[in-house]
């Protein structure tokens, strides 16, 4: 067994688990609220409340970074993965928020796909953040970012297309700014999960 001459915080990993698991959560209720048009106000509730458990999470976290003498990874790598996982539910919870906001009545089969790769890039960074620990499945992490960047490029290519066609189509200029926003929302907050990526990527590059 490795001596060290000072304790490692190993809570922390705990609290990756618990933001990991957060993500894939909110994004599973967003989904589920995008398939029930008639209840976006009490699923939208429900997303709320995921996101107000994940700040907790977040500010333990924080608090727990402030506290702790000796880190088992860099501190800035700890900071940048619970802020970044914070945001990606802040951002799916500022789309499922806009439903009710905006009066939403029909959910166009763009915004489903969307969310579906959401749910998916969620939980390939759930997979990978559970192998943080003890850093000794690096071939199975990496496999999992790269599932990550191409499930982002389908994400991508999701917004471009339906980005062109809601300026093509739609002639209502108040509709026009109210979807095209919940397609920049919810493209922001892939963006969020690959931003996450590129922080775990950075651990194993660190660490592996």
């Amino acid at each position: 067994m490795a001596f060290r001459l000072f304790p490692r915080n190993e809570e922390f990993f705990d609290l990756f688990d618990e933001s990991g698991a957060r993500i894939v959560e909110v994004a599973k209720a967003f989904q589920n609220l995008l398939k029930d048009p008639p209840h976006f106000r009490e699923n939208a509730r429900a997303v709320k409340e995921i996101e107000n458990q994940t700040d907790k999470v977040t500010h333990r976290g924080l608090e727990m970074l402030y506290q702790t003498y000796i880190t088992p990874i860099d501190r800035e790598d700890i900071h940048a993965l619970v802020t970044r996982l914070d945001d990606v539910v802040d951002y799916i919870d500022a789309c499922a928020q806009r439903f009710v906001m905006f009066g939403i009545e029909r959910v166009p089969d763009e915004l489903h796909a969307q969310a579906q790769v959401l749910v998916l890039m969620t939980e390939r960074l759930q997979a990978t953040i559970s192998k943080l620990r003890d850093m000794k499945k690096i071939g199975e992490m990496k496999s999992s970012l790269i599932e990550l960047s191409k499930l982002e490029n389908e994400g991508d290519q999701i917004f471009r297309g339906v980005l062109a066609k809601l300026i093509a189509t739609e002639k209502d200029p108040v509709k026009l700014i109210v979807m095209k926003e919940l397609y920049e929302i919810t493209e922001a907050a892939m963006d969020k999960c690959s931003s996450v990526g590129h922080v775990i990527e950075a651990i194993i590059l660190k660490n592996g």
